[in-house]
């Protein structure tokens, strides 16, 4: 075991602690030198091309990773620019996986010395191991699960993303993220046949495109055609047809990890009335 521990107590599970964070810091030494040249290349090419916003935010995370020690090294998420998140999607995986085996024992040592000390009747120094036996899972849990959830819900179809939705009306519900609505506002509608866009700022890679259709009675069915565009002014092309298929709720549709620049819905049918209805878009 490569932590060491000096006299019982508290000053022990101090430099428990200590000699866990210093593992940690030489273990991600490699990955934060390659994840500081990566940012400061970033942050260097887009303040050429006059980016400073986010030239800025790059900065920001680069000074971060300069000041952070131990598990704190693996930080949130940003969400833009896209190339930063890219970076820091990288880091954070790859500096997970390096230490995954030192949390383990880290954890595996300060159960050890709970029970020791608890043996030895030194049970408010027990008490103290205890307690950061807790709050160190607890850390854990968080940060694996926010960050795993942060690369799975990365949606595309927002304006806040740069996406620009197109239909006869409402349009705008189709990107803002919000999936609140009534029986006559918070969704985008149209007369059957009638089409719904999602045009991305850029060709964006995509493997997942979920849209709500309008559900409130829960009896409505619709019928419906799914297609994209791979590039500026390319050829749409058709990846579900439930043209003869009764679909109603969500609609979740997955394919291979591919660049689109653009998708539509063309509203075929709706058995509760001429209006093809659509709440929102997600594009993952």
């Amino acid at each position: 075991m490569a932590f060491t521990a000096a006299h019982a107590g508290e000053s022990e599970l101090e430099k428990l602690k200590t000699s866990f964070t210093n593992k940690i810091n030489t273990v991600l030494s490699p990955l934060i030198n390659r994840h500081k040249n990566s940012l400061e290349s970033l942050e260097k090419n887009l303040a050429n091309v006059s980016q400073i916003e986010a030239a800025l935010l790059v900065r920001e995370e680069r000074l971060r990773i300069s000041k952070a020690v131990g598990i704190n090294l693996i930080g949130e998420i940003p969400e833009s620019p896209d190339k930063l998140r890219t970076l820091c999607q990288r880091f954070n995986r790859e500096a997970a996986s390096s230490i995954r085996v030192w949390e383990k024992k880290y954890e595996q040592t300060l159960m050890l010395l709970e029970s020791r000390l608890t043996k030895s009747g030194k049970l408010n120094d027990a008490l103290l191991v205890k307690n950061e036996i807790i709050k160190f899972k607890r850390v854990i849990d968080l940060r694996d699960n926010k960050n795993d959830n942060e690369e799975k819900l990365l949606d595309y179809a927002l304006a806040t993303k740069g996406a620009v939705a197109k239909a006869y009306k409402g349009a705008e519900f189709l990107i803002d993220g919000n999936l609140d609505y009534s029986g006559s506002d918070g969704f985008a509608w149209g007369l059957c046949p009638s089409d719904f866009e999602i045009v991305f700022p850029k060709v964006t890679k995509i493997q997942e495109i979920n849209f709500l259709l309008y559900d409130k009675d829960k009896s409505r069915e619709y019928l419906y055609q799914l297609f994209v565009m791979r590039k500026e002014e390319g050829e749409w092309e058709l990846i579900a047809d439930h043209s003869k298929k009764p679909s109603k709720g969500w609609q979740k549709h997955k394919f291979s990890l591919a660049g689109i620049k653009s998708i539509k819905v063309k509203g075929i049918f709706n058995s509760a009335n001429r209006n093809f209805q659509i709440v929102e878009v997600e594009a993952r």
